[in-house]
């Protein structure tokens, strides 16, 4: 028997995704704009504050010059966003903190010495004679529009570093549900295989004819095994087809022994209802294994798909031995069955299609699962 796969899990596939980094922040067109408005209102705040003070000067003038200190103050940015934001992306915060602590006060000083000298170039020593005498109060205000944009800077980093983190979340939930479901498919195909050439290989040398017979109908199940393989959806209808197909070639393997039958009481509209592919087939051969093989006298497997209400009821039963001789829900022993088909009904369907067994009355044992009539898959 070919090995079992286990699925995969999100350490495993981040791995292989090799995920990488964000990429360094870069300048863009959209980010000037957005940096060019918020100096702009910046000036046009502080010329307000600044023409409401008692025997405040002209606005026009104080506007320019405002203007002018957010252009120095923004020219002065780009390199120490350049160090802190872009070179610093990837280093630990307090790194970034530590830097931000030294270049902080000399950006608030050389911005400020170097509007006040432009101040003075145009209107002499004495134009800049107010400023001079709150020097501190300013360079403080300076100070403060430094750990403010730069806050800013950081907050939006972050903000994109948490959105490439839950795409990256969300990409690797998906690729291990397809991988999971993969997984599932691979257990469950090989072990049909497994049964169904063994039963041909008991038949072989006492009765040819039967034995090529069974081959016959043995390569149209794996032709639909194959194909449906390269499918997530086959619709009921095949299903059931194939569990047909499949009871018929497993009669010959039981003889008298098995007594199958298939009922189908449904729309024909019900049965173009999207599955998972090889549904059926695991409980079909859960039913043989644990229920009519251990018995001697056989028994009876019955396949009912009905319709209720708005879901179509599928159930597997069978009057063998029943769960007390063994456990067909754990399967432990091959990895498969069950288990594993329940999880491909929950992860195509949700949590409702998931398999429910009983005790058949008064032997056997019963599986079944529901699944809503006109709903979408993929929940």
């Amino acid at each position: 028997m070919a090995a079992m796969s286990s699925a995969p899990d999100i350490d495993t596939l981040s791995g292989d995704l090799n995920i990488q980094p964000p990429a360094k922040p870069s300048i863009t067109w959209a980010g000037i704009g957005l940096a060019a408005a918020g100096w702009a209102l910046y000036a046009l705040l502080y010329t307000f504050f600044i023409v409401r003070q008692p025997s405040g000067p002209p606005f026009v003038p104080v506007f320019l010059g405002q203007l002018l200190n957010s252009l120095t103050l923004a020219v002065y940015s780009l390199p120490v966003w350049w160090i802190t934001v872009r070179q610093m992306d990837q280093w630990h915060w307090g790194w970034t903190l530590a830097a931000h602590l030294l270049i902080g006060p000399l950006y608030s000083w050389v911005g400020l010495e170097s509007y006040l000298a432009f101040i003075r170039q145009i209107g002499g020593p004495g134009a800049a004679a107010e400023m001079t005498a709150n020097y501190q109060w300013i360079l403080f205000g300076t100070l403060t529009i430094y750990a403010i944009q730069f806050a800013l800077y950081h907050l939006v980093r972050n903000v994109q570093r948490l959105r490439q983190k839950e795409q990256q979340a969300t990409e690797l939930l998906a690729m291990a549900r397809e991988q999971q479901l993969a997984a599932l498919k691979a257990q469950i195909n090989p072990h049909f295989l497994f049964n169904t050439l063994n039963s041909i290989s008991a038949t072989l040398k006492r009765d040819p004819e039967q034995a090529r017979e069974m081959i016959a109908k043995l390569s149209r199940l794996l032709r639909y095994a194959l194909d449906s393989a390269q499918r997530d959806q086959v619709s009921l209808g095949e299903e059931i087809d194939f569990a047909r197909r499949y009871l018929d070639l497993e009669r010959h393997r039981f003889s008298d022994r098995l007594d199958a039958q298939v009922q189908v009481d449904v729309p024909e509209d019900a049965l173009d209802r999207p599955v998972p592919p090889m549904i059926l087939q695991p409980l079909v051969e859960n039913a043989l294994r644990h229920g009519i093989a251990p018995s001697e006298d056989g028994g009876t497997v019955r396949v009912h798909v009905t319709t209720r209400e708005n879901q179509i009821n599928v159930r597997v039963e069978d009057t063998g031995m029943g769960p007390d001789t063994d456990a067909p829900l754990s399967d432990a022993n091959d990895g498969v069955g069950l288990t594993n088909t329940s999880a491909r009904l929950q992860r195509t369907f949700g949590p409702d299609a998931a398999l429910h067994t009983a005790v058949n009355d008064p032997s056997g044992f019963i599986v079944e699962f529901s699944l809503p009539k006109n709903g979408t898959p993929g929940a």
